[in-house]
């Protein structure tokens, strides 16, 4: 790992850690960070609901006779197929499943709605069972046998909304017997991110409003307990300033009167996101370099706070209004870094008394919140080397290159034994200066590069490896391209390496198949390219040029929300490149595939 990336890896994991710090948290919505408690050996999922307690209940294999007091009569068929009787146990049945008890009354009774063998829901890291290299320690995995006995259990509440839960798992004179990763939601609110279930756990359950319910034990509360936050992300190209807000939150300042519980159609979603978006492009003023600055584009979607962090809803698909958040994006295009940019936050009432906030910059991220008190929210410019890319030309290196000086040089030469010959008075001087002049002319035209220019005439493709170098070059200047946040400007930066005739239709491909975005629709710029590979290289009537048909991989990241996405993608496509004034160029784009190469 090179000192670049190390670096990008403590800044992602600042970003996380120092926004929990902030009380709100950042959690990745490509990348999560593991305890080891999602790929335990026994996974209980449980949901609150008004008439009761849902447990989806992932019993490892080998651990099915430590919940027998859970299972009907004390019976599970064995993974084959074949019925067998659990042992018994001498301990009392309590110590053998999975109780909720209400206050301080009696365990719930556990209706059991299904009992089968699966295979359990993979919820480990792409990076597990390899060492995290600051760390040192390896990243968890799941159990390599994926059997497990699934349970969908009911605890009926016995008197409505009870004001405290306590769930207890399977122990034994206070130790727990069974390694138990968990997760618990109030009516569609994760209470929770997943925590190790190891000693008995009081849950406050606040019915008017679940994004309250807290349990008694800080440690098992989810990170993020901000309703509302706010980020600015200073990019090479533009200024983002993003809001995530709850939509119970947000309704009033919309117009909107949202119930507990309530139900959002994609097409009420919609309405919202609109709304949203006109609002929140109008609020909070931003002033970069002390001028007021106006979003150039202002987007909103609806989100739900989910294990994984804040997903986007799908389209079409219907949310509760209880986990919903919107995200907006506001987008400030500039042409290079500003010096100072602030937002003055002005949405406070009853509901929004405290902002959580972060900056992001490439040496941060910056924390802090705004408060009616303090509503502002400043960066400052403190890098002390940027330097902006700009695309470069890839200059056509011939076999044979012209050498000016040297030419000049000669060609003086020639110039002054024809002078010489012509009214030197000496034989000797005459015969002297003819001999000089016949190896200094040709030497005066090799030097000026005109043999090469009337060989190129003719030339072939270069050879794979050349192609390779040249092929490299341009995608580089490809994905710096991508760096800017207009179609127009993304045009105008590809002119010095795209030859005129074509530059509509590749500007129009890349827009279509080369530009990466994160899910909340900003442009994710590429951090790693790996080498291209050569499928085909063919001469093209261009003298020189040639047409190939490449593969490449580009690791990208791109931030917003608070969210660090990180996006891998293999590309393949057809492309043509042909010499023009001393440069290659490109004369035709065509992506035939982009997918990530993990799919």
């Amino acid at each position: 790992m090179n000192n670049i990336q190390v670096w990008r890896y403590l800044n992602r994991q600042l970003l996380v850690l120092g926004f929990f710090a902030a009380s709100m948290q950042t959690v990745l919505a490509d990348v999560v960070l593991f305890n080891g408690s999602e790929v335990a050996p026994n996974i209980a999922i449980f949901h609150v609901a008004e008439d009761g307690v849902y447990l989806d209940l992932e019993i490892y294999v080998d651990d099915v006779s430590l919940f027998a007091g859970l299972l009907p009569q004390r019976w599970a068929p064995d993974p084959g197929g074949n019925g067998r009787r659990l042992k018994q146990s001498p301990e009392h049945d309590e110590s053998l499943g999975l109780s909720v008890i209400i206050g301080d009354g009696p365990a719930l009774s556990p209706e059991i709605r299904k009992v089968e063998y699966r295979k359990r829901i993979d919820r480990a890291s792409p990076l597990a069972g390899q060492r995290d290299p600051f760390s040192g320690q390896i990243v968890p995995s799941p159990p390599a046998d994926p059997r497990v006995l699934f349970v969908n259990v009911f605890y009926p509440f016995l008197s409505p909304n009870p004001k405290t839960l306590t769930i207890l798992p399977p122990s034994r004179e206070g130790e727990p017997l069974a390694t138990i990763g968990m997760q618990v939601f109030d009516r569609d609110v994760p209470v929770t991110d997943f925590k190790f279930l190891s000693k008995p756990a009081e849950l406050k359950i606040h019915w008017a409003d679940p994004w309250y319910s807290r349990f008694s034990a800080k440690n098992l509360n989810r990170k993020n307990q901000d309703g509302t936050s706010t980020f600015l992300y200073i990019e090479p190209r533009e200024v983002r300033h993003e809001t995530l807000i709850r939509l119970h939150e947000l309704a009033p300042w919309i117009d909107e009167t949202v119930g507990v519980g309530d139900k959002l159609s994609p097409q009420h979603g919609a309405k919202i996101t609109k709304r949203a978006a006109k609002l929140l492009s109008s609020r909070n003023a931003v002033s970069i370099d002390g001028k007021p600055a106006q979003p150039a584009i202002a987007t909103a979607e609806l989100l739900t706070l989910t294990s994984k962090g804040f997903q986007v809803v799908e389209p079409g698909k219907e949310v509760s209004s209880n986990n919903a958040f919107v995200g907006a994006i506001l987008s400030f295009p500039l042409a290079d870094l500003p010096e100072h940019v602030t937002v003055t936050w002005d949405m406070f009432d009853e509901k929004i008394s405290r902002v959580a906030t972060i900056s992001n910059d490439v040496a941060g991220p910056f924390f802090g919140a705004v408060t009616p008190v303090d509503p502002k929210f400043h960066w400052q410019n403190h890098l002390l080397k940027y330097e902006r890319k700009s695309v470069s030309q890839i200059p056509v290196v011939r076999p044979e290159e012209s050498r000016p000086g040297l030419a000049w040089a000669t060609g003086i030469i020639s110039a002054v034994s024809l002078l010489l010959v012509l009214a030197g008075t000496g034989k000797v001087l005459k015969r002297v200066s003819l001999a000089v002049l016949i190896f200094a002319v040709p030497a005066t035209v090799y030097f000026s590069g005109s043999f090469t220019a009337l060989a190129w005439r003719n030339a072939s493709p270069p050879d794979p490896q050349t192609a390779a170098g040249i092929l490299r070059s341009m995608i580089e200047n490809l994905n710096t391209v991508n760096l800017e946040t207009t179609p127009t400007a993304r045009k105008a930066e590809l002119t010095p390496i795209v030859t005129a005739a074509s530059l509509d239709d590749i500007a129009a491909e890349i827009e279509r198949g080369l530009t990466i975005r994160t899910p909340g629709g900003s442009l994710a710029a590429a951090t790693d390219i790996g080498s291209p590979e050569l499928e085909r290289l063919d001469p093209i009537s261009e003298p020189g040029g040639f047409q190939t048909l490449v593969k490449w991989s580009v690791q990208a990241e791109g931030g917003h929300w608070g969210h660090a996405h990180i996006r891998a993608v293999t590309f393949r496509a057809l492309i043509e490149i042909v010499p023009e004034a001393g440069q290659w160029k490109l004369n035709g784009l065509t992506v035939i595939e982009a997918r990530d190469p993990n799919a």
